[in-house]
């Protein structure tokens, strides 16, 4: 987006009964925009009612009284005054009526660029903020629907973006899961097409200021004139749209990249809670199955392990079992429950040898093997299986 004052909005203050035609015409000149003249009480009256849409001030005059009237009707908007004195109420800058409009323009311009250069920093921290919240709950999401929601209010509500869509990769096409696009998104694209398929391959982020003449434009697209687009790591990408040309610039797309980051953090989590899920259900009706006693044991963050779950063979072997009970007093011997304590949160399998009761009458000896699983939500657990002889010939 480049740096111009074609729509900055300067009010010429212009006493009464002094010539300023000639002198606002100049100004506007120098500074390529269309000044808004005012005359004595009128600019004041104007700046009551407007001053949020004015980017500065010029008085054509250092008279004390008016340069307060001014001060005081706008206190936020800067006050460049073109006179010979210095007027008691503040100003953000004085420049000698011999120094002609192309020093005031100068002055004036440099105003604008730093007023504006601390609106936009301003904005930035505000955003910084908003999304502080957003990121958090992204990152808390359960659902890949959670994240997509989070994801669209944190661009609508706290970047404050109208236009947005987030198309996620499935198949080789882009699958648009949320938008607020004012039509509706029908056009399919492969994950190779069009700005979103160039974000996707590259994983590089897009700036695209004039959308119209992108050797990439889908020409089905309807009113697009400006385009932000960043990846979603494999998983797809977030695009944020609006009619205007050179509407961003790489701040946008630094807002953007901070939510990107978190979505794609909360979906590889999903992706890969869903692929331990899998691998826990298969594991369970495994476990289920075996004619091996086996016990299902888990730990929550910073809680000792509890026994959660016995299987048949287990229960026939050993009646009783108590599921839910802490492994210090789930199992009778020592040398169990310091295996189950010591290896739960470790990698590897490891084994000892055991000496049990069983539901057959008599004390049976065993090796009892550890093996660690991962499950999602859970901080660590393990299968633990009993082997004999008898069992497993």
């Amino acid at each position: 987006m480049p740096d111009t004052l074609t729509d900055a909005r300067v009010l010429v203050a212009v006493p009464d009964g002094a010539e300023g035609a000639r002198a606002v015409s100049e100004l506007g000149e120098e500074l390529g925009v269309e000044p808004v003249p005012k005359r004595g009480a009128m600019a004041t009256e104007y700046l009551r009612d407007l001053a949020p849409t004015v980017d500065c001030i010029v008085c054509l005059s250092d008279r004390a009284e008016w340069v307060k009237d001014l001060s005081e009707a706008a206190p936020s908007v800067p006050l460049i005054v073109y006179g010979d004195h210095t007027p008691p109420a503040p100003v953000d800058g004085i420049v000698a009526s011999d120094g002609g409009m192309g020093t005031l323009s100068k002055r004036v311009a440099d105003q604008i660029r730093r007023s504006r250069e601390r609106d936009r920093l301003a904005e930035a921290n505000a955003k910084l903020t908003a999304l502080g919240a957003y990121s958090r709950e992204i990152t808390a999401c359960e659902s890949v629907e959670e994240v997509v929601d989070n994801v669209v209010d944190a661009v609508t509500e706290a970047l404050a973006y109208g236009e947005c869509v987030l198309a996620l990769a499935e198949g080789g096409m882009f699958v648009p899961y949320g938008d607020t696009l004012p039509y509706e998104p029908e056009i399919t694209l492969t994950v190779a097409e069009g700005v979103a398929g160039r974000t996707y391959q590259t994983q590089e982020s897009q700036l695209v200021d004039k959308y119209r003449t992108d050797p990439d434009r889908n020409r089905r697209v309807p009113n697009v004139g400006s385009v932000a687009s960043i990846p979603i790591g494999d998983h797809g990408v977030l695009q944020v749209t609006t009619e205007r040309t050179d509407a961003f610039d790489e701040r946008d797309l630094e807002f953007l990249e901070i939510v990107g980051s978190h979505a794609r953090e909360a979906l590889s989590r999903l992706r890969r809670e869903s692929v331990l899920r899998v691998e826990r259900d298969r594991l369970h009706a495994f476990f289920e199955g075996l004619p091996a006693p086996t016990v299902y044991v888990e730990a929550e963050a910073g809680d000792p392990p509890v026994l959660a779950d016995a299987n048949a063979a287990y229960d026939a072997a050993f009646p009783d079992a108590p599921v839910g009970e802490p492994v210090e007093t789930a199992f009778p011997t020592e040398c169990e429950r310091r295996l189950y304590c010591e290896s739960i949160r470790s990698e590897g399998c490891r084994s000892v040898t055991v000496r049990r009761e069983t539901a057959a009458g008599g004390t049976e000896s065993m090796t009892l093997a550890f093996f660690p699983v991962q499950t999602p939500g859970i901080e660590a657990a393990g299968f633990g299986v009993y082997v004999s002889d008898v069992s497993l010939p």
